[in-house]
């Protein structure tokens, strides 16, 4: 800052509360912060620290409006410079908003043009992913989150269920899984409905086309060595994964040969 510059000196304390709108306040803020030298650490401290509860009010705000790809957009570039305990407590009050606009508007039985609804499919994919950040912060699981976490995948499942199963298959399989552990009574058709997934995927991937793709395929096969040990699979059932392990292995282990045969790119 050039300290011949005319200017006007005003306390940090009414700077911060000065009565102006929202995003003039902000980004008045910004450009203060901009020209504070290095050694004026206490006023940068307060100005980020104004400018990060404006961040979090003007997410919040995107989310209670119904706007949930703003916010979830917003999120994920506040997110990593949040302090885990803040981070808890700002999830645990997007969670009910999340809650209203993805579970309850749609009601018990969403229609099915609802339920297709890819914008809707991909924000129960991320609220679900949220909560699983929020269930590894710091914090005590209420029964109302535990509720909102089974709530949230099971319609995240029928959501993905009702999507093309080229682009779904690898979500709808994840978020399975993970309701056979939120809600155990989901057991009787959620494991038939990842075997059936796992089988045709590895079937799948097993084409000249599928090959190409050993990311997958290596996930997929994880996913059915997981599942020979469930108790509950039938004989032939158990029997068709292993196999499809075999097949599934055998094509990655061609794959790898391939790319060593394969002369560098030039």
């Amino acid at each position: 800052m050039n300290a011949a510059a005319p200017g006007v000196w005003i306390p940090l304390n009414q700077l911060l509360a000065l009565p102006l709108a929202a995003e003039p306040l902000a980004s008045l803020w910004r450009e203060l912060l901009r020209a504070l030298p290095a050694e004026a650490s206490r006023e940068r401290l307060a100005l980020e620290q104004a400018l990060q509860a404006h961040e979090l009010r003007r997410l919040e705000a995107r989310f209670d409006a119904g706007e949930l790809e703003a916010g979830f957009s917003l999120l994920d570039g506040l997110a990593p410079e949040i302090e885990p305990e803040l981070l808890a407590e700002l999830l645990s009050r997007l969670m009910p908003k999340l809650h209203h606009a993805l579970v309850e508007l749609a009601g018990p039985n969403p229609a099915p043009e609802v339920a297709a609804d890819p914008r809707r499919a991909e924000c129960l994919w991320l609220a679900d992913q949220w909560m699983r950040r929020l269930e590894a912060l710091p914090g005590l699981a209420s029964e109302l989150r535990l509720l909102m976490a089974e709530h949230l995948c099971r319609y995240a499942v029928v959501a993905w269920l009702a999507q093309p199963p080229a682009v779904a298959r690898w979500r709808t399989l994840d978020l399975l899984q993970r309701l056979v552990m939120l809600l155990p009574e989901a057991r009787s058709w959620a494991v038939p409905a990842i075997r059936d997934r796992l089988l045709q995927a590895v079937q799948e991937l097993q084409q000249d086309d599928g090959i190409a793709d050993p990311q997958h395929l290596a996930a997929l096969l994880q996913a059915c060595a997981a599942m020979e040990h469930d108790p509950c699979l039938p004989q032939q059932a158990r029997e068709a994964l292993q196999l499809a392990v075999f097949r599934g292995r055998a094509a990655i282990d061609v794959w790898q040969n391939l790319e060593q045969l394969s002369p560098p790119a030039q």
